[in-house]
């Protein structure tokens, strides 16, 4: 299994729970309306993300872990001081899938 990132390990690494629970929101609330999650993945967005989720293989599809796994760090990096977890409507990540798309165009 591919995993991407954990709650989990947000939460070991001292980041408040409430904070951590809203960034994964926002990750798959971006995900969904960017197709990229599987029915499972759909199914765990629509049933709470809590302290538990995960980005994964089985959560997310082949191209929405291609994404992730090319740029879901320069995402963290992105809004790791003043944005993590309150990257309301994904902007900062449409921004960067904007450049991950034109990238891949250009190829």
């Amino acid at each position: 299994m591919k995993i991407i990132d954990k709650a989990a390990w947000q939460i070991d690494g001292g980041m408040p729970d409430d904070i951590v629970v809203s960034h994964f929101n926002i990750v798959f609330s971006w995900l969904l309306h960017h197709d990229m999650l599987t029915e499972d993945g759909i199914e765990e967005y629509e049933d709470g993300i809590d302290d538990c989720a995960s980005l994964n293989d089985e959560l997310v599809n082949e191209t929405g872990i291609e994404f992730l796994e090319k740029c879901y760090d320069e995402y963290l990096k992105a809004v790791a001081k003043e944005f993590y977890g309150k990257d309301l409507g994904g902007k900062i990540l449409n921004n960067i899938y904007a450049e991950y798309v034109k990238a891949n165009k250009e190829k």
